[in-house]
């Protein structure tokens, strides 16, 4: 049986340079690659491992490695730039990523939100029941907002999906959250896990996840499935493409920022 250790070394070896975040003398009884994703300068790995702790129990869990790629496959991701969507007019930047209080994200969320939706045509209405409503030409776009992903996030998923039985496949529905919630407490692999717990479910039922960049509010990247209105897709497909070069960037930097608290 193997170790946490050989299993690092093993991935060291083939140049991808991504370890498990688990004691080296961990044994190892099971590892599945479940999804491998291409990340500027680097790859993601997300693993299903199953391991033994210092008290004999043998667990399962997932984990999202990240590192970088020796060799051919390298790629620098200080070359590439964040483009800017296609929109009409902008709203300014904010100067930091995190949020005071749950009142402030949700109010930066709804700003974003409205001010994309409007620059694709759509106007605000009032619905009981709804964070936010837009319709365009009789179509309309129901949206909830969540300050993180969490069991409320996942409640409010469900009120959508049950909206959508109500109102009909016609309309667009949707959970606006923020794309980085380590500020508000939840680690960002604690947010990709509950993704993966929840997206079958979500896409199962055409409730979108909406993510809208901390710093920048004209930055909002689909999480599950695109709206079906061309020139929402044509922005979603805009900002898809750059989201793992923004997530990268996120991962970079904050572990610069842990390694200069250490200092």
């Amino acid at each position: 049986m193997v170790t946490v250790a050989d299993i690092n070394s093993a991935f060291a070896e083939k140049g991808v340079q991504v370890k498990l975040p688990l004691p080296d003398h961990f044994l190892v009884k099971g590892l599945d690659v479940l999804e491998r994703r291409h990340t500027p300068g680097g790859v993601g790995l997300l693993l299903s491992v199953r391991f033994v702790n210092d008290q004999g129990q043998e667990i399962s869990d997932l984990f999202f490695c990240e590192g970088k790629l020796e060799g051919k496959h390298r790629r620098g991701m200080e070359a590439a730039e964040i483009k800017e969507p296609p929109m009409s007019h902008l709203l300014p930047r904010r100067s930091k990523e995190g949020f005071d209080s749950d009142e402030e994200v949700k109010a930066y969320l709804a700003e974003a939100f409205t001010h994309l939706l409007q620059d694709k045509g759509y106007r605000a209405v009032v619905r009981e029941g709804i964070d936010l409503c837009f319709e365009d030409e009789g179509t309309r776009f129901y949206a909830n907002l969540a300050a993180r992903c969490d069991d409320n996030a996942l409640q409010k998923a469900k009120e959508l999906a049950k909206l959508r039985l109500q109102e009909g496949v016609d309309h667009e529905y949707g959970l606006v959250i923020p794309a980085f919630q380590e500020s508000l407490d939840i680690p960002l692999l604690n947010q990709d896990r509950w993704m993966w717990r929840n997206e079958e479910y979500l896409a199962a039922n055409r409730v979108g996840v909406y993510a809208v960049d901390n710093w920048n509010p004209n930055l909002i990247y689909a999480f599950t499935i695109h709206p079906k209105p061309r020139e929402l897709k044509r922005y979603f497909m805009t900002t898809g493409s750059q989201w793992q070069m923004v997530r990268q960037r996120y991962v970079a930097s904050r572990s610069q920022r842990r390694r200069e608290g250490e200092l």
